[in-house]
């Protein structure tokens, strides 16, 4: 969960990194029901059923290597289009990227994407390899809840990790095939792409008050397009998605029959060819929808200790309306990566956690002013913390940024 920012829907003729950090709004609307995927005049990848390709496919170098090489299932084709990546010449989506709105929204996405590898995701990966992965192998599953379609830094931290739980009040709409959508359609959605997109690449968080806005605007609805082109551009091969919900004792229904909806997306890490799971769930996280539908947290438990990350989560954990689930990852983390908009210091104690700090703390944007913490200051002041050379939550310049890591003893 991030911050809001204003944005015009004009079409980006330059670079996707606007400074868009005026008009901060705190994301505080309470949720409301997913709307239940309609019927639409194309094909889809219905709730329920699995796209996959047998066999294994050689490892693709990201967005490197000939197209002739990679896998082609409907999901990974899908999401190359929308990543402006090559896709297999056999796809049925291979002649629309001879459009050249799509051959403008591929150059867009590469600047991007370069830009961001040099910014953050290069040096995020040093940081991964030296400070985090050592400490954190007790588990191999991620929990990153609050996090929105933002697969991009739950991979960048934990690529480690085998199965990944992202959670948001976004919706997941099943994807339509993209062969079938009018070109017209097709040219906003990737537009749409780009905007929406605009403030994680930018920086290193997803705005939040028109987000849903945002990803209920155009043909594709809902987080999948944003978490395809993170995939994508990260290096995965998508090989099935299947559209599932939770009960509310945490039990997997198939398709969206039940409270908790959300979708299991099975890839590879071309990386080092290790399958995956990436789990995404629609759900509101505060005390009261917690005490009606618990569902999303017996899930999570039910995948045994986990590592958690918080990122930009707006200060909510603060706060007494999401004590439920602030003492569920107490309780469930072998470890938690977070900003200071996460849990608060104080609820570390030292007899069951050890903290290893990074960055700096100047305390919280002016947004979040209320929430300063006097002794997450006294901590930097005292530990001489290893300075970041990447920008993290809302103090999105290195330089500013703050970040620890509470390891459970």
């Amino acid at each position: 969960m991030t911050i809001s920012m204003t944005h015009h829907h004009s079409p980006m003729k330059t670079t996707l990194f606007v400074i868009l950090l005026a008009a901060l709004s705190l994301y505080g609307e309470e949720p409301t029901e997913v709307p239940t995927p309609e019927a639409h005049h194309h094909q889809e990848l219905q709730p329920g059923t699995r796209t996959s390709t047998p066999g294994q496919t050689p490892a693709v170098p990201q967005g490197q290597a000939s197209p002739s090489v990679l896998a082609s299932s409907p999901a990974n084709d899908a999401a190359r289009y929308l990543a402006g990546l090559p896709v297999p010449p056999g796809s049925p989506l291979a002649a629309l990227t001879q459009d050249p709105s799509w051959q403008a929204h591929a150059r867009e996405m590469n600047q991007a994407f370069s830009q961001l590898e040099q910014r953050q995701l290069n040096n995020i990966r040093i940081f991964r390899a030296e400070d985090v992965a050592p400490i954190t192998q007790q588990s191999h599953t991620c929990v990153y809840l609050f996090s929105g379609p933002d697969f991009l830094y739950a991979d960048a931290m934990f690529s480690d990790c085998s199965t990944f739980v992202l959670q948001g009040l976004e919706p997941v709409n099943p994807l339509p095939d993209l062969a079938t959508v009018p070109p017209a359609a097709l040219s906003g959605t990737l537009q749409n792409i780009q905007i929406s997109l605009n403030t994680i690449l930018s920086f290193s968080f997803f705005k939040t008050k028109n987000m849903r806005e945002d990803f209920q605007r155009s043909e594709l609805k809902g987080v999948l397009p944003a978490i395809f082109v993170f995939m994508a551009r990260t290096g995965k091969e998508i090989k099935g998605i299947e559209y599932l919900s939770l009960d509310k004792s945490g039990a997997v229904v198939g398709g969206f029959q039940g409270t908790t909806r959300g979708a299991k997306i099975t890839f590879t890490d071309t990386a080092t060819g290790s399958e995956k799971l990436l789990y995404y769930f629609t759900g509101d996280l505060s005390n009261e929808a917690l005490k009606r539908n618990p569902g999303l947290l017996r899930f999570c438990e039910g995948l045994g200790p986990s590592n958690s990350m918080l990122k930009a989560a707006s200060y909510l954990l603060h706060e007494g309306g999401f004590d439920t689930v602030r003492n569920f990852l107490l309780q469930n983390s072998t470890a938690i990566l977070q900003d200071d908009s996460g849990i608060p210091v104080h609820f570390f104690t030292p007899d069951r956690w050890t903290l290893r700090f990074f960055g700096i703390y100047t305390g919280p944007i002016t947004l979040f002013k209320k929430f300063d913490q006097p002794d997450l200051r006294r901590y930097y002041e005292t530990s001489s913390p290893k300075p970041l050379t990447f920008g993290f939550g809302y103090r999105w310049n290195s330089r500013t940024s703050t970040l620890f890591l509470a390891i459970r003893k």
